[in-house]
């Protein structure tokens, strides 16, 4: 004797078709996830070597606007550090010297970010 009714085969039939669509569209998005271009970050004044560390020049703000000074920020990949110089008195070569900012290490920088 066959108990299914033929209410319960059709409802169990479209609950297929609709799984089997859901998955089909699931399919889809992550195929198109995947093509998506990445967005890319450009730094005009930045160098990296080999070694591990990269350098990022940037405007402070001061100095004059047709050289203003400039921060230099290195950061170092191996040990996870960014230091941060500066040069005071920039236009005046007898009195320009290097001079640390501070520093930290990038997963405490991080951390505190979040």
């Amino acid at each position: 004797m066959n108990t299914s009714s033929p209410v319960r085969d059709r409802i169990q039939t479209s609950s297929a078709i609709l799984w089997a669509s859901g998955c089909v569209l699931a399919a889809l998005v992550i195929m198109q996830a995947g093509r998506l271009a990445p967005n890319p970050a450009y730094a005009d004044m930045a160098a990296s070597s080999s070694s591990g560390f990269s350098i990022v020049t940037s405007s402070n703000g001061q100095g004059p606007p047709n050289a203003p000074y400039e921060n230099l920020y290195i950061i170092d990949n191996t040990e996870q550090v960014l230091y941060i110089y500066t040069i005071p008195n920039a236009t005046s070569p007898n009195g320009s010297r290097l001079e640390l900012l501070g520093g930290s290490y990038l997963p405490q920088l991080f951390r505190a970010a979040r």
